[in-house]
């Protein structure tokens, strides 16, 4: 018996693709949408692999606002170096004042950016945590982009080197205050504050937070000290300049002549003659003596050769003008001139000629004293006003004239009185000249003639203790009036005779000084 058992038949069926039975178009479709579907994945895995393998830097990955997408780590390095530490700047302050301000470079104060930490953190970003979490980061970076936040360095002695090299720069020089005369004007111009750097209070503020001061607030404080000036106001000393430089009339007083002269220097000759001088702490007007007497000179020239100042005296009298406002009048004095002797001179002639007393010749002229005159000789001829040695009283004067047997006095310039009077005898005349009131005496007396003369002004030795003046009428011993109908006509020994009363009211008019002119 065949016990061979027959085996079932199963049904072989053929298997065919899903979309064989599909219509064309529908397939061709299919396929579309599986590549589609597939391409970005590819793209970004084969991104991935070129950013990987190439060794640059993510799309998107900035380092403070740096792009650096396709930069290898030391190109960025090279590009963050240029940006932050070679091109950027920020601005230096001065906190107390802030429209004072410098653009710097942080580099400067010791700021920078670690170019190699932002680079290597810049390159790792996709890299290191492995592929998936690499892919996720690139495909964030490149749609929402990448912020490194930069690190910023600070080397506290490179700042302190920085900052004493910008002090030279931002250091206000304190200014004391001082007064110029320009165009004959006082021109005050006040201290100025200084203003120094104080290296240690802004390294310290610097140091506190170096990152924000270069990321955020993106300015360097500097603290600067006030310095006051030592001269601060000067209105004081320009209004002193001011109050000098006001119209200044300098007088000058002939008293030979009995001429008054004024000048009136321009207010930029006189600012010429000041100079402000410092003095510690205060400023002080000065007044250049020379160039006041090289002004005198200059006028002194207009007088002529034989007139001349007293460059000493004229100098006060300008400066108690400018100093003081005290009006003061100089003198014009008289050089010496010469004089030829003549074959019909003697010291009687010589003196009335020249109107001196003859010892004043001798004075001048020494030889001449000891062995007389020679024709022919010159001699000193003493200067006109060598007998006023007095300082002269300028508003009185007293004129006489021998011609006329006249007295006039005058106050300022206007004939005060006028009086008859009788001068020398022909054997003692009275002198002509340029004298003065030099002596007072209530009652004089002339031992030689046994006479006492009342109210007597001194007004010349005609010898040495031989003195002439003016005097009431003469009385005797023996109490006889002299004189006293001779008035008009010459009748003395050589003084000037007025009636009682007129003498008496001159003695007391006439104080010392007062110049006594006396004309032939």
């Amino acid at each position: 018996m065949d016990t061979t058992k027959t085996m079932p038949m199963r049904a072989v069926v053929a298997r065919r693709p899903i979309w064989s039975g599909m219509p064309r178009l529908l397939k061709v479709t299919t396929l579309w949408v599986v590549i589609l579907a597939t391409l970005p994945i590819v793209l970004i895995v084969g991104t991935y692999i070129y950013y990987q393998a190439s060794g640059i830097i993510l799309p998107g990955v900035k380092v403070g606002g740096v792009p650096l997408h396709g930069l290898t780590e030391f190109e960025a390095v090279t590009e963050i170096e240029r940006v932050w530490n070679k091109d950027y700047r920020i601005t230096a302050v001065d906190i107390n004042a802030l429209g004072r301000s410098w653009v710097v470079a942080p580099s400067d104060f010791g700021l920078r950016i670690d170019a190699s930490i932002n680079a290597a953190e810049a390159y790792n970003v996709g890299r290191g945590r492995g592929v998936l979490v690499g892919m996720k980061d690139l495909i964030l970076t490149w749609w929402e982009g990448h912020e490194i936040t930069p690190k910023v360095t600070f080397d506290p002695f490179e700042a302190r080197i920085g900052l004493e090299v910008w002090a030279t720069q931002v250091n206000v020089p304190v200014m004391d205050g001082r007064v110029m005369v320009e165009g004959g004007e006082a021109v005050g111009i006040p201290g100025q504050v200084g203003k120094t750097l104080d290296v240690e209070s802004s390294l310290a503020l610097l140091s506190t937070d170096p990152t924000a001061v270069m990321l955020e607030y993106r300015f360097v404080p500097l603290v600067m000290d006030l310095v006051e000036p030592s001269i601060g106001d000067v209105s004081v000393t320009a209004a002193e300049v001011e109050r000098i430089l006001r119209e200044l009339t300098i007088r000058a007083y002939d008293p030979v002549t009995d001429e008054h002269y004024e000048w009136v220097p321009s207010r930029e000759e006189i600012a010429s003659w000041l100079r402000i001088e410092r003095d510690d702490d205060e400023l002080r007007v000065e007044i250049e003596d020379d160039k006041v007497t090289v002004y005198l000179v200059e006028l002194e020239r207009s007088l002529g050769d034989q007139r001349f100042f007293d460059h000493d005296e004229g100098l006060a009298a300008v400066k108690a003008i400018l100093q003081n406002g005290e009006v003061d009048i100089f003198r014009v004095k008289y050089h010496p001139t010469s004089y030829v002797v003549q074959a019909t001179d003697s010291m009687v002639t010589i003196s009335f000629k020249m109107g001196m007393p003859y010892w004043k010749i001798h004075e001048a002229n020494p030889s001449v004293a000891a062995r007389g005159l020679v024709v022919g000789e010159t001699i000193v001829a003493p200067p006109a006003d060598a007998m006023l040695t007095l300082p002269v009283v300028e508003n009185k004067r007293i004129v006489i004239s021998i011609t006329q047997q006249r007295m006039w006095v005058y106050q300022d310039g206007e004939l005060f009185r006028e009086h008859i009077v009788s001068t020398g005898m022909s054997g003692s005349p009275t002198l002509p000249g340029i004298f003065q009131v030099q002596w007072h005496y209530i009652n004089a007396y002339g031992s030689r003639w046994d006479l006492w003369m009342p109210h007597f002004l001194g007004i010349y030795e005609a010898a040495p203790g031989f003195i002439n003046g003016i005097h009431g009428l003469p009385l005797l011993s023996n109490g006889v009036r002299l004189w006293g109908d001779v008035l008009g006509r010459p009748a003395s020994y050589g003084c000037i005779i007025l009636t009682l009363d007129a003498a008496e009211e001159l003695y007391y008019w006439a104080e010392s000084g007062v110049v006594v002119e006396i004309q032939s």
